[in-house]
């Protein structure tokens, strides 16, 4: 651990709560704003926290969007000292078996604590009490699914520095906070600032009396590795994403990402970006096109030089990438051209890295898919029983859906052949007659309502094994076999 400098490291008690006392470190001084007080309320609105200290699985996450620029980290420092002396006092008191640690941060995958206030009660004799985290990211580089994930690591990362320097500058008082259990994080806010919010690529065109701007928004990956088939997870680590992230020569420098709709193209594509470390740029016709000869192409042009520019963060996804189809199937000069465009942009060694999907494999231009350009092409099948039961279960926790035991069993049987957009849709639609629980009935029920044609999955599903034998290349392909399927 590098030496930082240490503003203030100290104790906090209050006469309301004099059985309550408060360990404080923070490396930049507390400044009062308006700013200070909107986490605080954003924190005390959630008087559910008290209810949940105890429940180890509880896990909030929680999003406040700034709308100033850079926030004034001073500013949000403050803010521990309310929360630390009025509301987190009040829930430690009720609950003294427990201790609350409040840590304000930088960043997300590599965390840099700027303050820290831990909270515990002194008049409960139990040898080892249980500190449930609250972590407060300012500008977090990560999408929310992995921040989620990450949080109880970050937290271990984050007590263990506060540790450090009450031991080195306070250690009178680094014992007792050296006999607390770090637990899963309560909650989790993540401070968004609006230029986050609304970063974007900006790309203008001025021809003489033309004049032509497209704005492109950066988003931040919502999916991880973790919402993929496991089966193939380990395929991608090795040829795609520990060569890109270890800055290997070698390393891929494009995807190509094929299945029928609704088996998870997009959220793949989301969780390769979010492997990679990188936001997403989504490039549409709609966005470049143009009815006069060569403006498409200049426009074209004008998107990739900007996308080349932050090639270090940032993914290019083309969705539905058809449309970059085979020049043999194309008549019109002005779609050749545009193809062109886009051929000589992605064998660029400076390009971004690059995610195509599609539907249709077959329409795809080959030397859009040769290596070099796009290296590893990813077949998605039909999910298997072991990927229905996990969609399955993440859709019932993320919407709080309450099941009846054997429940998700059943749901994983009936849901055979269909499409994980489709489970996630089965799950909804029951939970909708349940009123927020599924029943046995309510399975039977939402079965009745949502129509499958096996024989044309089946059909679907060996046409892809058809297409993986005849594709030249690097290929990861996840196609279950029937048996698998049901």
């Amino acid at each position: 651990m590098s030496e930082r400098r240490v503003v203030d490291i100290k104790v906090l008690w209050t006469n309301l709560y004099k059985s309550v006392r408060t360990f404080l470190l923070t490396f930049v001084k507390p400044v009062e704003s308006s700013l200070s007080y909107k986490v605080v309320e954003a924190v005390i609105r959630r008087k559910d926290l008290i209810n949940e200290l105890e429940d180890d699985k509880y896990h909030l996450l929680l999003k406040v969007n700034l709308k100033v620029g850079t926030p004034n980290i001073n500013e949000l420092v403050y803010s521990l000292i309310p929360l630390s002396l009025t509301y987190i006092p009040k829930i430690i008191s009720r609950n003294t078996d427990y201790s609350l640690g409040v840590f304000i941060f930088e960043g997300f995958s590599r965390p840099k604590l700027m303050a820290s206030t831990i909270t515990i009660s002194k008049d409960n004799n139990v040898d080892v009490k249980l500190l449930r985290p609250i972590l407060i990211s300012v500008s977090p580089d990560l999408p929310d699914t992995t921040i989620k994930k990450r949080a109880y690591k970050v937290s271990h990362i984050l007590f263990n520095e506060v540790l450090e320097y009450f031991s080195r500058y306070a250690p009178r008082y680094a014992s007792s906070i050296n006999s607390l259990g770090l637990t899963k994080p309560l909650l989790v806010m993540i401070l968004r600032t609006s230029s986050e919010r609304h970063d974007e690529i900006k790309a203008v065109v001025s021809d003489g009396s033309e004049y032509r701007e497209v704005r492109i928004p950066v988003k931040i990956p919502s999916w991880s590795l973790n919402d993929l088939p496991p089966k193939i997870v380990d395929d991608i680590n090795t040829m795609i994403v520990n060569p890109v992230v270890r800055g290997y020569d070698f390393a891929p420098k494009g995807a190509f990402i094929t299945g029928p709709p609704g088996v998870g193209k997009s959220v793949m594509a989301e969780a390769l970006a979010s492997a990679l470390n990188l936001r997403i740029v989504e490039l549409r016709p709609s966005m470049y096109r143009s009815m006069w000869y060569g403006a498409t192409e200049k426009m074209l042009n004008a998107i990739f030089n900007q996308v080349i520019r932050r090639r270090s963060e940032i993914a290019l996804v083309i969705d539905d990438a058809e449309f970059v189809s085979s020049r043999k199937y194309t008549i019109h000069e002005a779609h050749v051209s545009e193809i062109t465009t886009i051929l000589y942009h992605l064998q660029k060694s400076e390009r971004p890295f690059t995610i195509l999907t599609a539907n249709n494999p077959e329409l795809i231009d080959p030397a859009l898919l040769r290596p070099g350009r796009i290296d590893v092409s990813i077949v998605l099948g039909y999910p298997d029983k072991v990927m229905r039961r996990k969609i399955i279960e993440r859709d019932v926790s993320r919407y709080r859906i309450k099941v009846q035991e054997g429940v998700i069993d059943s749901i994983v049987g009936v849901t055979k052949w269909f499409s994980a957009a489709e489970v996630n849709a089965f799950v909804r639609l029951a939970a909708s007659r349940g009123g927020g629980r599924i029943s046995p009935e309510d399975v039977e029920w939402a079965r009745k309502r949502v129509i499958v044609n096996v024989s044309e999955r089946r059909s679907i599903q060996e046409f892809l094994k058809w297409w993986v034998s005849k594709t030249q290349g690097m290929v990861i392909a996840y196609i279950p076999g029937e048996n698998e399927v049901e």
